[in-house]
């Protein structure tokens, strides 16, 4: 038996870099940052570049506020009193052009409690159970973080849980699943549930396709998700409405 191997050399298209605006509104009394950056190659693993001197600002139904660069690419605003049910608009001016964006600050959603249950398949880790009313009117879309002992565990996107109220709509939620954590007894643990607007909730779902999602051999080839940003640019920028439950864990089930 015998065989070979050939090198072969796929060229490339030209790559041309885009601008990369990311940026969230909450209703938590919190600072505000938008971060402008530029798309790199596929196989490029260095950091971001980041694009300084930016003018940039949101707009409600009646005030414009100014963001303040704080580091290369990083745009900073203070506290900002958010309202369900407004519109809050994105200006972003970097050199000649202009980019903008729009979203509107969902409902606030309400946990009654939360419980704990160890995790069997994973030694030292619990479930955290929601037990809440969901609203009665449909088109809620919702992720979940956790804090333990003060420290935010959901720091990145993969470690969120995303939930339509597609199948739960007006139903109450009594003990599901919503986060894991690492904890014992005596740890200090506050759930944090977010309503999200739509077009985030599928664009989220669209990053984790295009990265964890991606077992069998039928994965699709990765590519860059268009948000909602306009002139081009990739990214997001979005409001969500959140709620926080802390709670001990003492018994775990």
């Amino acid at each position: 038996m015998s065989s070979c191997t050939e090198k072969v050399d796929i060229p490339l298209d030209q790559y041309t870099s885009t601008i990369v605006i990311e940026g969230a509104l909450s209703n938590a009394m919190t600072s505000h940052t938008v971060k402008i950056s530029s798309s790199q190659e596929y196989f490029d693993d260095s950091q971001p570049h980041m694009l300084e001197g930016a003018l940039v600002s949101v707009t409600d139904s009646s005030t414009s506020y100014y963001y303040t660069e704080t580091q290369p690419g990083i745009y900073f605003l203070g506290y900002l009193r958010t309202s369900p049910g407004q519109q809050y608009v994105l200006n972003v001016e970097l050199g000649n052009q202009v980019y903008t964006a729009s979203t509107i600050m969902p409902r606030t959603p309400d946990i009654d409690s939360i419980s704990f249950e160890a995790d069997a398949s994973n030694h030292g880790w619990v479930f955290v159970k929601l037990h809440a009313q969901e609203n009665p009117l449909p088109g809620d879309y919702y992720f979940w973080g956790v804090y333990k002992d003060y420290v935010y565990q959901s720091d990145n996107i993969t470690k969120l849980h995303y939930l339509s109220d597609i199948l739960i709509n007006g139903s109450y939620i009594d003990g599901l699943k919503v986060q894991t954590v690492e904890a014992n007894p005596g740890s200090r643990v506050s759930l944090q549930m977010a309503n999200i607007t739509r077009d985030y909730y599928n664009y989220s779902i669209a990053i984790l396709k295009e990265t964890v999602y991606t077992t069998g051999p039928f994965k699709p080839a990765p590519a860059s998700l268009q948000g909602n940003i306009s002139n081009g640019a990739l990214g997001f920028f979005y409001a969500y409405n959140e709620v926080l439950y802390t709670a001990i864990v003492f018994d775990i089930e």
